[in-house]
């Protein structure tokens, strides 16, 4: 099983409707609005760092709202 963290920036004013578009993708255990550089931050799960990497590229860049992205996978 693969994780990551990723960092999501959002448009203004479409921090909350992301962060719920968000929580209901599959393999998102979770998506928190959050104070710093980013806007919110969710922990994201796949079978595999490709399949991780497939769903932050197809499905959460896809979202209407999202601006930029940043994965951190976790290594252990």
């Amino acid at each position: 099983m693969a994780t990551a963290y990723l960092k999501i920036w959002v448009a203004v004013g479409k921090e909350s409707d992301v962060r719920n578009a968000v929580r209901r993708l599959p393999g998102v255990e979770r998506a928190d609005l959050t104070t710093g550089d980013q806007d919110i931050i969710a922990v994201i799960h796949a079978s595999d760092y490709q399949a991780l990497l497939d769903a932050v590229l197809s499905k959460v860049r896809s979202v209407e709202g999202v601006e930029r992205t940043v994965t951190n996978l976790v290594l252990e």
